[in-house]
Order: structure tokens, then sequence, then C-alpha cells
């Protein structure tokens, strides 16, 4: 059966296939030269994880099971600083077959989306392995987390298409990207617990979007509890307003794309 196809703001219609095998074959790039192969797509959580345990743990003794509280923020945060710099650069690194085939632009950042969903899907099994080995323990409860991590992958996609498309028109926009992102990790509460940032200052933590998926996948995966309908509110959100924020910029600015590849 054929899957099937959304229509882009140009008009153009969007064959999911296209998608997805595209996706893929950015999968096996990825790794292609690599002697480790996907297993960095695990190596890279656990170096910082590592780094945490060896500096962190003991400051932060207040946390219980300090290694599942920082492997379910660090999760989160691959994806996120993954995928976002991989959509930001999927139309720049396409140009030259966007110029010369009739293919719809948004099939390359859609298609960094699902390899980069393709990677946390295969990395779930070894991470929830990883946690086990913590004392973790898998409840009816944590299947939450699937729809919890959709709503991620909505917000990202949605912000990193606003800066993908902004990028063809400024290279600079690539550039601060990679420059904000290690600022966003150390503003996040990945390493620590939020309760440390100072009460008159916490109004600021809840301005990072990303404090909200994290505390929202925390509450499922670490503390295993339902997620309250007002956490659920916020993240739906935002989700929805990334998207539309990322699809405006997109759509307004599409009929410039192809001069400025």
């Amino acid at each position: 059966m054929t899957a099937p196809a959304v229509h882009a703001p140009s008009g153009h219609r969007i064959a999911w296939p296209l998608v997805l095998q595209v996706a893929w074959k950015n999968v096996r790039l990825r790794y292609k030269s690599s002697l480790l192969g996907f297993a960095w797509t695990l190596l890279n959580p656990v170096l910082y994880l590592a780094i945490f345990l060896f500096i962190f743990s003991r400051a932060f003794g207040q946390v219980d099971n300090y290694p599942v509280f920082a492997l379910t923020g660090l999760i989160l945060w691959t994806f996120f600083a993954t995928t976002s710099a991989h959509v930001l650069g999927a139309l720049v690194e396409n140009a030259n077959v966007l110029r010369s085939l009739a293919v719809p632009p948004l099939v390359f950042p859609l298609a960094q989306l699902f390899a980069g969903l393709i990677n946390l899907l295969f990395s779930l099994l070894p991470f929830a392995l990883l946690l086990a080995a913590f004392g973790w323990r898998p409840q009816p409860v944590h299947l939450l987390a699937l729809p919890a991590l959709a709503l991620f992958a909505v917000f990202v996609f949605g912000v990193a298409l606003a800066l993908c498309t902004l990028n063809v028109f400024f290279r600079d926009i690539g550039l601060l990207w990679n420059a904000l992102l290690p600022a966003l990790f150390y503003i996040t509460p990945i390493a620590y617990p939020p309760d440390l940032v100072p009460a008159d200052l916490r109004w600021v933590a809840g301005l990072d979007p990303l404090y909200w998926y994290i505390d929202l996948f925390r509450t499922i995966v670490y503390h295993g509890q339902l997620p309250d309908a007002g956490r659920m509110a916020v993240v739906t959100v935002l989700s929805l307003a990334a998207l539309a924020l990322g699809m405006v910029v997109y759509g307004s600015l599409r009929r410039g794309l192809v001069a400025n590849y």
C-alpha cells in the first residue's frame, strides 16, 4: 500500500516512502566509515554519564540514583543536539540535488528528523539495559515515554526547520547554533536537579523549553509517575507552536530557496 502524501506549502506533494528512503540512507551514511558504527549513538551519552558520575555524583548526593537521573536527561539532549544540527544543514548540504531534481525541499529536513528518530528508537533497548544496570525497572507507566518522545520530536523539528530555512539565506545561523548548544546544555537541568536553581531564578529555567520536556520524561521514566495535565498541556503547546513557527518560516521563504542554495 502506498503511504499517504502531505502537501508542502509550495503545493508540491511529499511522498513518505521517499522521506523514509532518504532517512535510512542518512543513517547508513552517518556511520559508513566509522569503526564503531551505530555504537557511537550510545557512546556519546555514556561518555557524558562517566564525566557526570566522576564530577557530580557526590556533589548532588540528594539525588536518588543519580546515574538514572542523568541518563534520562542525556537521552533527550543527545537526540535534540544531533537531530537539530542535522536538520539545520539539510537544505544547504543537498543544494546540488535540489537544483537538479524536482524534489520538494521539505523532504530533506524531514528525512533528517526520521534518521534521528531511527537512531533514537534503536538506542532505547540498550539504554533500558543500561538503566537496568543501575537499578531501574520497567513499569507500565514507562510506555508513556513514547508519546512524550513524539511530542519532543515535533518540537525539535519545528525549531530546526525554522533554523534550516534561515540558514540557506544566512550561513551564520549554523555557526550561531553550534555556539549556543553548549550554553543550552548547561542552562538545562540535565546534570543537576532543577531545585538546585535559586528560587528567584527558577522562572528563567521555566522559559527554557527543554526543561519542560526533560521534566516530563523524567516524571515518567525516572519517577515512574503519570504526568499531570499541566505538564502535558505545556509540552503540547510548545510542540505545536514550534511546528507552526517552522512551517511559517519555511512557507514564507520557500520561493527564495532555490536562488540561495
